[in-house]
């Protein structure tokens, strides 16, 4: 039967609800306010014909005269209340943008509980929450006002969009607001050539759909928002005698507001999350108009509340939040400024709070800092060398924490232990760069030698050698010539001077044959003679071999324990040679850098500031001079010439950097004296200071900086900043003296003038984000060359900071390579200038190319033939030598243009070890299949693990499948499996090929893990035969460790019952403890992947099926499992060809008849690690 309710009610719905007599009978309040006359009188009814919002008003009990009326007509008209005594004012605007304020407050709130709830590990709780609240909240709260205005106003005009004036009003502003941005996100890609006429369909589009769908939204909005109360009991909406059918009515109209708001709810988080997570810090039109579209439906939720919940209080706590709010501004933004890592956090994570970061930036900016001289420690000769011998050995990628005489567990060390025995042992030594190159070059001239370099400074340098040849000692150099593997026209001098020695053995040689070397050199050497022996150990360096007299295990971890082993084998027979000709001398041990295993997200070195890739060994063994001690300062590589120096009474050069520790060596210095020395490391992206036990390590691109105190937190996971602030501070200071005082000493300059550029200069050309603002105000300079220099750093910082100071110059520099520079790093921001398109068809090639990389990052093609010829190139080696971030700068931008033009130098550029993972990911960018081959092919034959899984997320990006099935097998056996292999297979459809469950089965061991279930499982036909590996993903659902058992049925129970057609398991079946293995969970919110090596005894071989039982504990959610053979990890790449003279060995000293191995000796290449900074050595 049809309900005849129903039927009215469609009837209703059709109606015009100026003349429907149930809209007159349950008005919306806020489209016509009920008017109250004095104090206790009721609401004038409303009468026929009057129109729904048509309200009488009488001015007091029993009054006479025909009654107002207001017209609805007008979105904007409101009903008025006077009161004699109050003088209440109500309008429905008001009330919309009331509401809209808190709703967008709540908004704050919610986003800030999800950032905190997502972000929980990078935050301190609960003090930086507390600071949230404090200090960002305000901020928030207060920005949200105008954002209020705006929307409360467009939600009160959307309710009466069926009136033909509110109905264009919104189509126009809906068009507006398609146009701008369409405008903004059409500045480049594929669109520019087509801008106008994209924008003009969006326009019309936009209009169009508003205007059509406007109508349809008030009537929803306004069934949304009647007016309404809990009906009594016996008793509907329409009031008595009518409680059944209004009651009903009531709980459809309740129903339709939880929809409601449900539908409002999801949509704002589906827009949160896209803001957050789509084309993240590109695009800033789309990020706007996300932002924008974010707001105004949060502003439409308290429709869904009903306009009965209204109240005069609520309106004033609106009021009193905002005024509070702006009342706490200043004060917020001062305090958040020095809040680094909370800023930071809601940046990355806040859509909409990472706006009030910016807020409160603008309102609030960080006072520099003024430089201050570092403190000069004292120097003079607390020990005297005179007369010694002086042997420095360092071993490559050596770090600390493997050292027996650190604290290592395995024997790793034994003769540098013994050396550190008798010795004194620096507890807190760093290399001033993790790169090989950098860290020997800083070493060898006392300076830190990568910021003076990249101002073009330093290469003319006395070196170590030089000095003692200076003064009386003979010099010898043992060392390969991947020391200056990376980045060698940065130091071909240094390089092609072979650091002065006079007698050099430039090639690849193994320990053992490094100890015949300097035995023979000795042996050639009058005992009268000083000497100063340098020798390099490569060993530990990747790529990690097995060693079957230095057994560790199969790991990277555990081969890279075994080059120590063979290292240190070498160390020991050294000093040992040393000793009996020259019992004496005085033995330096150390390392040019450490090694990376994952503890900060990374391998290999060159990448970070962390203890495991900058902390270093340093011991000193002087035979009767040197007392054993162990020293906790923080100390340097570039203190060791500056000591040995001063121990010889040489006189100090006003050029060297690095510190005396000979009142360190000689036990003269103790305690808080300690803290007068500190250690600076610095890569492209990170900079660090240690002093005593804090070390300070600080993101150099955007000026927040870390704390860690490695006394107590010596994996470096606890940020302390927030609870030291004086110490942060302090040590900031420092870190920035220090960074503006390079190449101060230099006497060899960059300007004509014959002056050192200014100190923000320097710290900006050593990449430092802090000096932006400084070296913003040099375009200001009465110095051209200033100028021209400031502008050229600007383009290279790529900080928004500059923009104010980069738009000034552009429009009033009377100097034309200073608005060059200007408008090329304006386009670089995303801002765009006309000139820099003109410099794409300028005489300049170089101008031309800058030009052509920043429109590609700002999304404008015009450029991408002058990119594509400029990035192969550079791929070539023919030409001017281009550095790898501008390589890898290029690759990226080609990538987000989708340039087709690019794939064949990018899969050019998958041959070098350090491009390949940008290569990978721009191949993935690019979207084209045709790259797939290639990829796949790369991805089997890979060696690095960071390349490994940039190849195999390009992979899966560009849609591989079965491609993908032997090298993961491979992957997930070897003694370091791939990270996230089993989420890798599921992404690309191949988990059942690489020995996972096929996809009913994976539904039924994730529904029923918990209560046991049996899986059958093909193990895949490969591997070496040692064994079955089972890799288990999953995560645990609370705060405790979480377990999963796998492993074979227990012998002699019942057979499986194999029924295909039910997803529920007929019964649990019964696991063999003995035939099993438990995986354990860490607890957290995160997927995990964990492993463990299956028994013999389960019976089952690689290309066999078997028939497993997985348990898994209450709190496990089990996503995937798969069991794969063991494998081998890739063999290191076949011993090449290489001849000393290729490496600039020629100048040297005459060898020795019989020393040294052939020239044409056969010797490991050298390798660069993957994802690392230029010079990787």
């Amino acid at each position: 039967m049809t309900d005849p309710d129903a039927r009215g009610r469609r009837r209703l719905g059709r109606q015009d609800p100026r003349t429907s007599e149930d809209a007159r009978a349950h008005r919306v309040p806020s489209q016509a306010e009920i008017v109250e006359g004095s104090r206790g009188a009721a609401p004038a009814a409303p009468r026929g014909g009057s129109g729904a919002g048509v309200v009488g008003v009488s001015g007091g009990a029993g009054a006479r005269g025909p009654a107002r009326s207001l017209s609805p007509r007008s979105p904007f008209s409101s009903s008025a209340a006077l009161t004699s005594g109050g003088g209440r004012v109500e309008t429905a605007l008001g009330w919309r943008i009331a509401d809209a304020y808190l709703a967008l407050s709540a908004l704050s709130v919610a986003e800030l509980v999800a950032v905190a709830v997502v972000g929980h590990r990078e935050l301190a709780w609960p003090y930086e929450m507390g600071w949230a609240l404090r200090d960002l909240l305000p901020l928030a709260l207060a920005a949200a006002a105008p954002a209020a205005l705006v929307g409360g106003a467009l939600v009160e005009l959307s309710t009466w969009a069926d009136r033909p004036r509110a109905r264009t009003a919104l189509a126009l502003l809906a068009a507006l607001f398609a146009g701008v941005v369409g405008f903004g996100v059409s500045g480049g890609r594929r669109v520019e050539a087509l801008r106008v006429p994209f924008v003009a369909a969006l326009v019309v589009g936009a209009g169009l759909a508003a205007f059509w769908i406007a109508p349809r939204l008030a009537r929803a909005l306004r069934a949304v928002d009647a007016e309404g109360r809990v009906p009594a009991r016996g008793e509907g909406s329409e009031g008595p005698g009518k409680g059944k059918r209004g009651a009903a009515r009531w709980t459809r109209r309740l129903g339709a507001r939880a929809g409601f708001l449900l539908s409002v709810g999801l949509g704002v988080v589906a827009l949160e999350v896209a803001n957050a997570r789509v084309l993240p810090r590109l695009y800033p039109a789309f990020h706007l108009g996300l932002g924008v579209l974010t707001l105004l439906l949060a502003c439409a939720v308290p429709l869904a509340l009903g306009t009965w919940r209204r109240s005069v209080g609520r309106a004033s706590g609106a009021l009193v939040l905002f005024a509070l709010s702006a009342a706490m501004m200043p004060g917020s933004a001062t305090r958040l400024s020095q809040k680094d890592n909370l800023r930071l956090v809601m940046l990355d994570r806040g859509p909409l709070l990472g706006k009030a970061v910016e807020l409160g930036a603008m309102l609030s900016p960080p006072e520099p800092f003024e430089d201050e001289p570092l403190e000069e420690i004292a120097s003079g000769q607390s020990i005297d060398l005179r007369g010694r011998d002086l042997v420095l050995i360092t071993v490559d990628a050596l770090r600390a924490d493997h050292v027996g005489a650190y604290g290592y567990g395995r024997p790793t060390t034994p003769n540098l232990d013994r050396l550190a025995a008798e010795g004194v042992v620096f507890e807190a030594a760093y290399t001033p760069t993790p790169h090989t190159s950098y860290a020997v070059a800083s070493l060898m001239t006392g300076k830190y030698m990568r910021p003076l370099l990249l101002q073009g400074l330093g290469e003319d340098s006395e070196t170590f050698a030089q000095y003692m040849q200076r003064y009386g000692y003979k010099t010898a150099g043992f060392y390969p010539p991947a020391v200056f593997f990376i980045d060698g026209d940065r130091f071909g001098d240094l390089r092609d001077r072979g650091l002065d020695f006079e007698y050099k053995r430039v090639e690849f040689a193994s320990a053992a044959l490094r100890v015949e070397q300097v035995e023979r050199y000795l042996s050639g050497v009058r005992d009268d003679d000083r000497v100063f022996l340098w020798v390099h150990l490569f060993e530990p360096h990747e790529p990690y071999e097995a060693r079957p007299d230095h057994p560790f295990g199969v790991r990277d971890i555990d081969r890279y324990d075994a080059e120590i082993e063979a290292a240190d084998a070498g160390l020991g027979a050294i000093v040992a040679a040393v000793r009996r000709s020259r019992p004496g001398a005085v033995v330096v041990a150390t390392a040019d850098h450490g090694e990376e295993f994952g503890e900060h997200g990374g391998r290999y070195h060159g990448t970070t500031v962390y203890e495991e890739q900058a902390r270093v060994p340093l011991v000193v063994s002087a035979p009767g001079l040197l007392a054993p001690r162990r020293v906790k300062a923080a100390v340097g590589l570039t203190d060791i010439l500056p000591t040995v120096l001063a121990g010889l009474s040489i006189p100090r050069p006003a050029r060297i950097r690095g510190a005396d520790l000979g009142p360190l060596l000689a036990g003269k210095v103790e305690g808080a004296e300690e803290e007068k020395f500190t250690a600076f490391v610095e890569t492209d992206a990170q900079a660090m200071l240690g002093r005593g036990s804090l070390r300070l390590l600080c993101m150099r691109r955007v000026g927040a900086c870390a704390l860690y105190d490695v006394a107590t937190d010596p994996l470096e996971k606890r940020d302390i900043a927030a609870v030291k602030p004086a110490e942060v501070a302090s040590l900031r200071l420092a870190l920035r003296s220090l960074e503006a005082s390079h190449g101060r000493f230099e006497v060899r300059g960059l300007r004509r003038e014959g002056k050192g550029w200014p100190d923000a200069l320097r710290r900006g050309i050593a990449g430092d984000g802090d000096a932006v603002v400084e070296v913003a105000a040099l375009l200001d300079d009465a110095d051209v060359a200033i100028r021209r220099k400031a502008a050229e750093v600007l383009f290279e910082l790529r900080r928004s900071e500059a923009g104010p100071a980069l738009r000034l110059a552009l429009v009033r520099d009377e100097d034309e390579e200073v608005r060059r520079w200007a408008a090329l790093s304006l386009t670089r921001l995303g801002e765009g200038a006309p000139l820099t398109r003109e410099l794409l068809t300028g005489p300049d090639r170089r101008l031309r190319r800058f030009a052509a990389l920043s429109l590609a990052e700002s999304g404008d093609r015009r450029g991408e033939d002058v990119l594509v010829a400029w990035l192969r190139e550079a791929l070539s080696g023919k030409g001017e030598p281009v550095g790898f971030e501008r390589t890898r700068e290029m690759m990226e931008a080609l990538g987000k243009l989708k340039t087709k033009a690019a794939l064949g130098p990018l899969l050019r550029a998958l041959e070098d070890v350090r491009l390949r993972p940008y290569a990978a990911a721009a191949l993935a960018a690019l979207g084209e299949e045709a790259a797939r081959p290639a990829l796949a092919e790369r991805f089997g034959a890979e060696r690095y693990h960071t390349a490994r899984m940039a190849l195999a997320e390009a992979l899966v990006k560009l849609g591989a499948g079965p491609e993908m099935r032997a090298p993961l097998v491979r992957f997930l056996g070897i003694p370091d499996p791939l990270p996230e292999g089993l989420l890798l297979a599921q992404r690309a459809d191949v988990l059942d090929l690489i020995g996972g469950p096929r996809k009913r089965d994976l539904e039924r061991l994730r529904r029923f893990a918990r209560s046991g279930i049996g899986v059958g499982l093909t193990v895949p036909k490969a591997g070496n035969g040692k064994g079955l590996r089972v890799l288990c993903r999953a995560r645990t659902t609370d705060d405790e460790a979480g377990e999963v058992r796998f492993g074979m049925r227990r012998r002699g129970g019942p057979p499986p019952k194999r029924d295909r057609s039910s997803l529920v398991p007929a019964a649990a079946p019964d696991l063999d403890p003995e035939r099993s293995v438990s995986l354990s969970f860490a607890p957290g919110g995160e997927a995990t992947e964990v492993m463990a090596t299956l028994p013999e005894s389960i019976g089952v071989k690689a290309g066999e099926h078997g028939d497993f039982v997985v348990y898994a504990t209450q709190n496990v959610e089990l996503v995937a499992c798969a069991v794969v053979p063991l494998s081998d990890e890739l063999p290191p790449p076949p011993p090449e060809p290489w001849l000393p003279g290729d490496t600039g060995d020629a100048g040297g000293a005459a060898v020795p008849a019989g020393s040294g191995a052939p020239g044409n000796a056969a010797v490991p290449a050298a390798s660069a690690e993957p994802g690392s900074s230029p010079g990787g050595r």
